[in-house]
C-alpha cells in the first residue's frame, strides 16, 4: 500500500479506536517509557500477542508512511521512538499503539 493510502486510512480509523486504560489507578491511556533505556524486551512487551501479525502499517506523515514486516518493527520505533509522533497499525487497522513523545498508548477498534 502507498504511503498516502497509509496516511488516510491512519485518519480513518483513529476515529474507530477505544484507548486502553492499563492502569485504572491513573486513568490515563498514556504510558512513560523512557527512550534513552528502550530496550527491545520494553517494545515487546507493548506488542504482545495482541499484534501476531506478520505486517504492520507504520504511519509518520503523508509522504513517509509506509508497510513494515514485523521484523522490522522494533528497529524503525527505535530510530524514530523520543524523536517524532508516529502510529503503528495491525495490517486491518483494528489494532493501533500511537507513540508521542516519551509516552505511548494503545487501542482497539470499538466496533
Amino acid at each position: 500500500m502507498e504511503s498516502r493510502l497509509i496516511y488516510e486510512s491512519d485518519k480513518t480509523y483513529l476515529s474507530k479506536i477505544k484507548w486502553i486504560e492499563p492502569n485504572k489507578e491513573f486513568k490515563s491511556e498514556w504510558s512513560y517509557l523512557n527512550p534513552e533505556k528502550l530496550t527491545d524486551n520494553d517494545l515487546e512487551k507493548i506488542f504482545d500477542s495482541e499484534f501476531n501479525f506478520e505486517k504492520f502499517f507504520f504511519v509518520t506523515s503523508r509522504d513517509q508512511s509506509k508497510e513494515v514486516q514485523k521484523s522490522e518493527v522494533l528497529l524503525e520505533i527505535k530510530t524514530l521512538y523520543g524523536k517524532t509522533n508516529f502510529r503503528i497499525w495491525n495490517e486491518n487497522f483494528k489494532k493501533v499503539v500511537e507513540f508521542h513523545n516519551e509516552v505511548y498508548r494503545k487501542g482497539k477498534a470499538s466496533h
